[in-house]
């Protein structure tokens, strides 16, 4: 099984494949953005969809959106941030590299030692970019890629940093328990969010993330991204959409088995 996922190797998402993936015998193919991802001829493939200090990833549900895929699992990866380097102790290090959110979420190390910061695309790429003097905030399993010392566990401000990932197209669980759909109202009126929310409180279905997004069609015009924990196959569920569909178009994203959290 092919899987495409946003590369070098060595990402969390590469981490979190592996583990999704664990009972399969997978082939990663890395991709420099999420849009080559999208557009590549490989079927299946994960992303990362929400970080539990960062909230959602940025462009994400409107690729969703506009793009045929089907969800069809989750994967919840906590994160775990390791100082790597060339140099074997602290004193050499002079610069840090990373991506944007690493290096804000490990901001009282690099402030304690005066550290310069350089932005990578990702911290896997920063990982193969280590020079003289530096050192890289990535993923373990990025310092054993590129044969880096490990300077620093767990260097990040907040223990509880977790990122949820979304498998596309991929191989499904008979058991499901979450749904994910879009809902794109037909009118703008007062109390139209009030009544899309009582279809899904009226037939007692929980929601464990929805989203308003613009739908590029004009100002003030958006959609909803909705995450329901239930089976789209479930009485109480076929009900909600029949009252839904009085309000907005329905797509069903998927269904699935929700992760367990770390």
């Amino acid at each position: 099984m092919e899987i495409a996922l946003l590369g070098p190797e060595g990402t969390y998402t590469h981490r979190a494949a592996d583990q999704y993936f664990s009972d399969y015998d997978y082939t990663p193919t890395f991709y420099s953005t999420i849009t080559d991802i999208f557009d590549s001829d490989i079927e299946t493939a994960i992303i990362a969809f929400e970080n539990s200090l960062g909230g959602g990833v940025e462009g994400m549900i409107d690729l969703l959106w506009e793009r045929d895929v089907t969800i069809s699992g989750e994967q919840i990866l906590q994160i775990n941030h390791c100082l790597l380097s060339r140099e074997s102790n602290l004193e050499a290090i002079e610069r840090v590299r990373s991506h944007p959110q690493a290096l804000t979420q490990c901001g009282s190390l690099i402030r304690e030692h005066g550290w310069e910061t350089v932005e990578a695309a990702s911290t896997a790429k920063a990982a193969s970019e280590v020079g003289p003097n530096e050192a890289a905030i990535a993923s373990a399993l990025a310092g054993t890629v590129h044969g880096l010392n490990v300077l620093g566990e767990g260097v990040q401000d907040t223990k509880s940093n977790a990122t949820r990932f979304l498998i596309l197209n991929g191989p499904t669980n008979e058991e499901k328990d979450k749904t994910s759909l879009t809902l794109d109202p037909s009118e703008d009126r007062p109390g139209l969010l009030h009544s899309i929310l009582g279809c899904f409180s009226g037939h007692g279905i929980n929601l464990s993330y929805i989203q308003s997004r613009p739908t590029k069609r004009e100002l003030g015009d958006y959609y909803f991204y909705i995450e329901a924990e239930t089976d789209r196959e479930s009485e109480a569920f076929g009900k909600a959409r029949q009252c839904l569909e009085t309000y907005a178009t329905v797509d069903i994203l998927g269904s699935y088995l929700s992760a367990n959290h770390p």
